[in-house]
Parts: C-alpha cells; sequence; structure tokens
C-alpha cells in the first residue's frame, strides 16, 4: 500500500532584519517512509546542506521534516522546495507574504467662501494599505514647508477580505498671506512605502470593424504599470461616453515581472461609426502621472476615405487644431508626392540633353577627320 505525502512549507518567526533565515517543509502521511528533500533558488541553483531527520511512523503512516538555512534575498524571490516519494514529487514554493497595496480614497476639506482666508484644511485619506504612508500639503505643485501648524492623526485599521486596510486623516494651519500671495489652494498628496509606482504606456489599437454584428470595437492597450489599481474611461468629442449609446468593457489585469497590462475596449454601432467624424479619446488615470491632470488620452477619428487615423494627442492640445493637423499632414503628402514628380522630369530632360549633346559632338569630330589631309592621301 502506497500513499503520497502532503506537503506545507515553514519558515521561521521573528529575526526580520537578519541575512539569512531557516526554511522547512513538513510531510505528512506517506508510505514507504523513504523520503528525498531538495530546494532551489528561483534562478533553479540547488541549495547545499539541508538537513533532513528521520521519519516518524504514527499507525500506517509517516512524518519527516527537512529544514535549510538560506539568505534572505534568495527567499524574497521564493525558493521552490521538491519532496520526492515513489508516489511522485511535489513542489512547494516559499517566500514572504505579498504586501496588499491598495491607493486611499482623498477628500480635502477646505473653508466655506466666508472664510476662506483662515487657512484651516483637512485632508482624509480612506482605505489604504500598506500601512506606512506619507502625507504631502502641495500649492501649486509645490511643497508647502512653512505651515503655521500641521497635526497628523494616528491610523486606523480594519478588515478586509484582502487584508487590512488603513485610515488616517492631517490637519493644516497656513498663513492669510500664503493664501492671497500666490493663486489655488492647498492639495493634499498620500505616498504609501513598499512600492515605487511606474508610469504606464498607452496605445490606442487600430478600429475593428465586425460586419455580421454591425458594430465597431475600439481597444485602448495599457502596459508595464505598478501599482495595479487603475482607470480607463472613454470620452467622445471630449465628452465622457454615454452608456446607453457605448458598451465598455476592461479586461482583468495580467501580471508579468512586478507590472501590469490591462485592455479597455468600448463598442457601438457600425452605422455610428460611419455617420460620424467625431474623436474617440480612451482616458487612463494611473497615481504615478503626478502631474494636475493624473491622465494620458490617447484618440482616434474616422475620415471619409473609409481608412481611420491613429494619432497620439497630448492633453493639452486644442480641439480646434486636431482637424488643422489632419489636412496639414494631408496636404504634406500632395506637396511631397507633387514635388517627386517634378525632379524625375527634370532628371530626365538633363538625361536626353546629354545624350543628345554627345551625338552631336561625335559626329563633328568625325566629320573633321575626314576633312584632313591624311584622309584626302589615303
Amino acid at each position: 500500500l502506497q500513499s503520497a505525502p502532503t506537503v506545507f512549507p515553514l519558515v521561521q518567526c521573528g529575526s526580520e532584519t537578519s541575512d539569512t533565515l531557516t526554511l522547512g517543509v513538513l510531510a505528512t502521511g506517506f508510505t514507504p517512509a523513504s523520503l528525498t528533500f531538495s530546494c532551489a533558488t528561483a534562478s533553479g541553483t540547488n541549495l547545499p546542506d539541508s538537513v533532513q531527520y528521520p521519519a516518524v511512523q504514527k499507525d500506517s503512516y509517516y512524518s519527516a521534516v527537512s529544514q535549510i538555512r538560506v539568505k534572505r534575498s534568495d527567499w524574497e524571490q521564493n525558493v521552490s522546495c521538491t519532496v520526492g516519494h515513489t508516489t511522485g514529487s511535489k513542489t512547494v514554493h516559499i517566500g514572504p507574504t505579498p504586501v496588499f497595496h491598495q491607493a486611499p480614497t482623498l477628500s480635502v476639506l477646505v473653508p466655506s467662501p466666508e472664510d476662506e482666508l483662515k487657512g484651516s484644511f483637512s485632508c482624509f485619506a480612506i482605505d489604504f494599505s500598506p500601512e506606512k504612508h506619507e502625507i504631502t500639503w502641495l500649492k501649486n505643485g509645490q511643497e508647502i514647508t512653512n505651515p503655521i501648524s500641521e497635526i497628523k492623526t494616528p491610523t486606523v485599521s480594519r478588515e478586509t477580505e484582502n487584508g487590512p486596510v488603513f485610515s488616517t486623516a492631517s490637519y493644516l494651519n497656513v498663513s492669510e498671506l500664503l493664501l492671497s500671495s500666490v493663486p489655488g489652494g492647498p492639495n493634499c498628496s498620500v505616498m504609501l512605502a513598499g512600492e515605487v509606482p511606474q508610469r504606464p504606456s498607452v496605445f490606442l489599437l487600430p478600429p475593428v470593424e465586425q460586419i455580421r454584428n454591425n458594430m465597431v470595437t475600439l481597444t485602448c492597450y495599457v502596459k508595464d504599470f505598478k501599482p495595479k489599481e487603475i482607470e480607463v474611461s472613454w470620452l467622445v468629442d471630449d465628452v465622457a461616453a454615454d452608456s446607453k449609446m457605448y458598451a465598455f468593457n476592461t479586461t482583468n489585469l495580467v501580471e508579468n515581472n512586478g507590472v501590469y497590462s490591462v485592455y479597455g475596449q468600448l463598442s457601438f454601432s457600425l452605422e455610428q461609426w460611419n455617420s460620424s467624424e467625431a474623436v474617440y479619446s480612451c482616458v487612463v488615470y494611473h497615481e504615478s502621472l503626478m502631474d494636475t491632470s493624473r491622465v494620458i488620452m490617447r484618440s482616434t477619428v474616422r475620415r471619409t476615405a473609409e481608412n481611420s487615423n491613429t494619432v497620439n494627442l497630448n492633453i493639452d492640445l486644442p480641439q480646434s487644431c486636431k482637424a488643422y493637423c489632419w489636412d496639414h499632414a494631408m496636404e504634406t503628402d500632395q506637396d511631397s508626392m507633387g514635388s517627386t514628380a517634378l525632379t524625375f522630369i527634370i532628371l530626365f530632360l538633363i538625361t536626353l540633353l546629354y545624350s543628345i549633346g554627345t551625338t552631336a559632338i561625335k559626329v563633328v569630330m568625325l566629320l573633321k577627320v575626314r576633312a584632313s589631309p591624311d584622309t584626302d592621301i589615303m
């Protein structure tokens, strides 16, 4: 009678700052007693010097433990341990528990209009993770370094299905001179520890026309960003797309080497696509976009020449410039074709004149030779 082992990873408690730590593997409920343990780093390098304890029998089944000392850097990249048995091999991965990241919901309370020069502001950061954070007050993008006072409350936590989330508040008092000297009110910024945001790359793919379903789909590809919290929305002529006329879909996140990618799609009728000259824009919101707009925009417009044009538009580009840019580009292409044709004609005429001139010179020289005295003697 044979029974496969059930395998559990073991990690030591405490010593979080140590350069090395002890890992272990527990195998239970197997028979026969013969068992092997082996561990390797994420790159595939075998880890030597493991200690395997003799199997212990209870009833008709055995249990065994193996432990190994590893570098913390190897553990942080995940260590895989394999248990070999006559019933087959089983592998477990041992590494740190992934840190749950969630951006906060921010709310800023400002003074009422009649008290706007009193300089008291409140910032509430709700439901963020991890707990370690830093709140910064900004005015026109610059940090306020000389407030009258700033009070930060202790964080409070609550449990969610993904782990604990935290909330806190900051209360700022600034001078009336600071408020009146520079236009614009204070803004609150919260930076979470443990992960450096990475700005996404955004691409608007060519439209796909589905003739059978009488639909057209625009796809916005957002890639290589972190953390994973992101929002993809759509504008039609700079106005939010109406859910009654358009269907929205955002795919599940795809994770690769710690960064994320996602697709956002906008679907609507083919008739509407063919009959409209509207500008369709994909707008991406992410915390890595630290300017005041916090967005990346990509736009496309259908032209009447039965082909669509996709262009990357700066978000500050005026709407009136878009049509000019398209017409100017088409005129430039036409001018380029005309210049090419003219150059070809000029080169052809030069070649023709050169050939005629060369032939004429040869004829003149031949006549001179025939007319010379030597020619008469001969």
